[in-house]
């Protein structure tokens, strides 16, 4: 699928829009899935400035633009073995889990009737748990308003991940975790 480091969707039907929009501020593309656009930025926490300034002036931005994700890291899987590929991927972000509450949420496009999101998501929180455990934290999940979530965007066989928090979740409104 090529580099990609932003993953956006767009209100229903408003891809295009969301793309031309987009475009001016970073390199998008359609994400193969409908009303999902991924991109490549230099910087992701200036592009995240940039859209926040830019959905107070542009006209077509707000009309198009449903939800927005950073993403860190991005790592290519099979269904049978998600779980074990997606838990190594998400290690180097576990301690950024600790000392507050947190959740686990995948957001699956494609491999229908191949990987089941609630066992995914089941899965790796228990990973999560027993990593910060080992480590010497008291886990706490919260699914209501968590410091900080584990975040998978899948598009087909590849994830991208990322460590949402609080503050960032706060900044940045259209950065949105379902």
């Amino acid at each position: 699928m090529g580099s990609w480091n932003v993953l956006a969707t767009s209100l229903e039907g408003r891809r295009d829009a969301l793309l031309i929009a987009l475009r001016r501020l970073g390199k998008f593309r359609r994400g193969g899935y409908r009303n999902v656009v991924v991109g490549e930025v230099e910087r992701v926490d200036e592009f995240l400035a940039c859209v926040r300034a830019a959905l107070e002036v542009d006209p077509l931005l707000p009309t198009a633009l449903a939800r927005m994700v950073p993403i860190e890291a991005t790592v290519r899987f099979e269904g049978p073995t998600a779980v074990e590929t997606l838990a190594a991927a998400a290690a180097p972000f576990i301690q950024r889990l600790a000392g507050g509450s947190f959740f686990v949420r995948l957001e699956r496009r494609g491999l229908k009737g191949r990987l089941h999101t609630p066992t995914v998501e089941r899965a790796l929180g228990d990973h999560v748990w027993r990593a910060l455990e080992a480590r010497g934290h008291t886990p706490r999940v919260d699914f209501k308003d968590p410091d900080a979530v584990l975040v998978i965007e899948t598009i087909g066989d590849e994830a991208g991940i990322a460590v949402v928090t609080r503050a960032l979740r706060t900044q940045h409104p259209f950065v949105k975790i379902r």
